[in-house]
């Protein structure tokens, strides 16, 4: 069970994990690991949430909000239409003040893991190797951040699903990278390479700082990624958000 230190009151917890047992058993036995390459597909991932898009699921919140002790209160845009709208809600501007310019803001309500990226470009995540060009798909583009820092954010399906621009500046590349749609849980880490293999999508930012590249990567059951569409981020501005379930962001800095 992977364990979270709660900066705010100083608390190692084990969060709550989501279908916890169904994904051991999809990775851990034959038969599991046997259905995988049909279950992460992303056009089966949108067929199994259909279901979630419609009215039928309202009946799935209440026991949600209480499993993981959620305040309503907190939200705009209630009551919810479905169980998906209810993941794209969104919380009162007041309750998430933008730091100073002098701090590093954190995109999304997440769990997070900071890594330097190495002279040969790769990065430890989860006890697992990763080269930054196989991530990017692009050699060149890794070359910018050797010895740079990578903030990896995952959101856990409790956590607000509306991330932001961490930094403010032109978008000079951006890329949506198809890929498969495993779960980014440890169940999944201890046998996939699964941020090289699963949907995703970056975007390259000309800022002050110099490059900074934030990537969304989608999950099991989380194909749908949203960014909105424009040609530059301004820094704790919206960006986009996910479609049901956890996810991860990466933020890459020179």
């Amino acid at each position: 069970m992977v364990k979270v230190y709660q900066r705010k009151t100083g608390q190692v917890l084990e969060p709550i994990e989501y279908k916890a047992g169904l994904l051991d058993k999809l990775y851990g036995t034959a038969w599991g690991r046997f259905l995988l390459p049909i279950l992460t597909r992303p056009s089966l991932s949108y067929l199994l949430t259909l279901k979630d898009y419609t009215p039928f699921s309202r009946k799935k919140i209440a026991a949600f909000v209480e499993n993981y002790q959620l305040d309503l209160a907190d939200y705009e845009d209630g009551p919810y239409s479905s169980f998906a709208a209810f993941f794209q809600r969104r919380i009162k501007p007041a309750l998430r003040p933008v730091c100073s310019d002098s701090q590093v803001l954190a995109v999304a309500d997440a769990k997070l893991e900071a890594f330097t990226i190495s002279q040969d470009l790769q990065l430890m995540i989860k006890g697992q190797t990763y080269r930054l060009a196989d991530l990017l798909l692009d050699e060149e583009l890794a070359q910018l951040f050797i010895g740079g820092t990578a903030l990896v954010y995952r959101l856990g399906v409790e956590d607000l699903h509306r991330y932001l621009a961490t930094e403010s500046g032109r978008i000079t590349q951006s890329r949506k990278i198809k890929g498969r749609l495993h779960t980014v849980r440890q169940v999944a880490q201890k046998r996939r390479l699964i941020y090289k293999e699963n949907k995703r999508e970056y975007c390259l930012l000309d800022t002050d700082l110099g490059p900074v590249l934030q990537m969304e990567v989608g999950a099991l059951l989380v194909g749908r990624i949203y960014n909105h569409s424009q040609d530059r981020l301004v820094r704790g501005l919206e960006k986009g958000c996910f479609g049901l379930g956890g996810s991860t962001i990466l933020v890459l800095y020179p």
